[in-house]
């Protein structure tokens, strides 16, 4: 329809522009290159300043774009090319085959169950969460529905005791499939869901105007950075992320990575990373990072009110609403705030435990500080599929692989070209209230170019 509008990622950005746009009557396509929308903030524990349970915020909101009659959702989709004629845009798509039929499909996870290899979620990292070949996204994932993973599915984990790879006939030739495990859980539910034959599809549509909200991910640590590529017992904050989670691998126990004990002596590192050569870390403050080691803190002592939390820091971001009355909370709560420079981090061999060297920056000595656990707060960084987006788009990234605004004070949010405009991580670091204020204003442009 050349009066719709196209959303590109579906994380809170996404999903409160697709929202805003179609209450005003729009209709859009909501394009997320992953099984399920929600993005990063439906792996989150809790949200800061109010710490209000970040699943619980947005899982209604991911339910009512599912059921907008104004909205389409497009997941494990890419935008391929995009051109402009006659003031709309043409966009080609590909959806990539989830090999399971999302109309017969209602997670029972029969399937699941079925699977007979389990491999690490990459999500959960060092804190060893895993997942099966077929899975679901997260319990609360929109679509509700599993996906299988390539890998299995062309028989590159037979090695691994993956049940599809010795066929003579390939799944594409064949629609009753006597060997997958998952194929038969499904159909003794009576559903035939999992289709091992789906192939991609190509998808044209004509929109009059684009917003781009491909959001953030989380820098990863460089190399052996303060002892991560050395040490089990550290992790980065995200991987912290999932401890704290009741949905995580642990269940919301916090508890090291080496001997699953619970850690009492627990250390953040702020900028971790930052200002290392290029490739390495982040040349810039990530905004955001304080206030998620803070958080992090304040529901630590609130599950073992006895460890000893200690976050060391250079210079505090406490730039929003209610933010440092957050992180008065944490001082409050007894977490102890040190203003220093990491430069060393060792293991002891019997114990597992961590000694961290840091220069005091208040008195310029030279201290150490004994811990069970260290969290880096490695900082923020633009998403990967930017550049090939920007492509396809026509639009310019900035140095730091961020979409660049038009006019950052008088057209911001707009981009080089018309009718095509950005909101949430798209343009930078940013938390999830700025994200939602800024999903608002691009759905109203986008509504409204002609």
């Amino acid at each position: 329809m050349s009066d719709s509008i196209l959303v590109i990622g579906a994380g809170i950005a996404g999903i409160n522009c697709a929202m805003n746009a179609a209450k005003y009557g729009t209709k859009v396509y909501l394009v997320d290159d992953t099984a399920s929308i929600g993005g990063m903030m439906a792996r989150l524990d809790k949200t800061f300043p109010t710490n209000d349970c970040s699943i619980c915020i947005e899982a209604p909101q991911m339910y009512e774009v599912d059921n907008h009659e104004n909205i389409k959702i497009l997941t494990n989709t890419e935008v391929r090319k995009v051109k402009k004629v006659n003031g709309t845009f043409k966009v080609k798509l590909v959806k990539k085959a989830k090999y399971v039929d999302e109309e017969k499909c209602t997670g029972c996870g029969a399937c699941v169950e079925a699977c007979p290899v389990s491999v690490l979620d990459p999500l959960d990292g060092k804190v060893g969460g895993m997942r099966k070949l077929v899975s679901m996204a997260f319990p609360q994932a929109v679509p509700n529905v599993v996906s299988v993973d390539p890998s299995c599915r062309f028989g590159e984990m037979r090695k691994q005791g993956a049940c599809i790879g010795e066929c003579a006939v390939d799944c594409s030739q064949c629609r009753e499939c006597p060997i997958a495990l998952c194929v038969k859980a499904c159909e003794k539910e009576g559903k035939k869901a999992i289709e091992l034959w789906q192939a991609n599809k190509n998808l044209n549509l004509e929109v009059k105007s684009i917003v781009v909200a491909t959001g953030i991910k989380n820098a990863p640590p460089a190399g052996d950075l303060l002892g991560y590529d050395k040490y089990e017992n550290v992790i980065t904050n995200t991987e912290f992320e999932r401890l704290m989670n009741a949905g995580g691998p642990t269940a919301g126990e916090i508890i090291r990575p080496s001997d699953k004990k619970h850690a009492k002596k627990i250390a953040w590192i702020q900028c971790a990373g930052r200002g290392l050569a290029e490739g390495k870390g982040t040349p810039y403050c990530s905004k955001i990072c304080c206030m998620i080691s803070t958080k992090q803190t304040i529901i630590t002592k609130e599950h073992d009110a006895v460890v000893e939390a200690t976050v060391v820091y250079n210079d505090l971001k406490a730039y929003g609403k209610g933010f440092w009355d957050f992180y008065r909370k944490a001082n409050e709560n007894g977490v102890r705030y040190v203003r220093g420079r990491p430069y060393e981090v060792f293991e002891d061999s019997q114990t597992k435990n961590l000694t961290v060297r840091y220069e005091d920056l208040d008195t310029g000595e030279l201290r150490k500080q004994e811990i069970e656990l260290l969290v880096l707060a490695t900082g923020i960084i633009a998403n990967t599929r930017n550049k090939r987006l920007a492509k396809a788009l026509k639009i310019k990234l900035n140095e730091l692989g961020y979409f660049k605004e038009k006019d950052s004070l008088l057209a911001p949010l707009d981009t080089n070209v018309d009718g095509i405009y950005l909101c949430g991580g798209a343009t930078g670091p940013i938390d999830i209230a700025e994200s939602v204020v800024q999903a608002t204003a691009a759905s109203f442009k986008a509504v409204s170019y002609k």
